[in-house]
């Protein structure tokens, strides 16, 4: 892999990731997560796995392999939160009833 393809790589890596944390951390501050769209995570994931099926027949594209394996965590890891925080508010809101 030539050293261009490898740095412009890994800055779509950092960007991409990127775009995921700002969220994460906000559903853990504010504890709330149930305006975010379990299809669009499910989506998500599936299009992150397609990414590495694509990266590992283009002669195993790691840069891709990782971004795409990064976002799957994050987008697993939101999926968790979200079942996590909605459970709770489901709890709290009967409690209040």
């Amino acid at each position: 892999m030539s050293m261009k393809r490898l740095v412009a790589g890994t800055f779509a890596t950092v960007f991409t990731v990127s775009m995921q944390i700002p969220q994460i951390y906000h559903s853990i501050k504010t504890k709330r997560t149930k305006d975010i769209s379990l299809l669009m995570l499910f989506l998500s994931i599936l299009q992150h796995l397609a990414w590495i099926i694509y990266a590992y027949f283009d002669n195993i594209n790691l840069p891709l392999i990782i971004c795409d394996s990064i976002c799957i965590f994050l987008n697993m890891w939101l999926i968790t939160l979200k079942y996590y925080y909605d459970k709770k508010q489901e709890k709290n809101d009967e409690m209040e009833n």
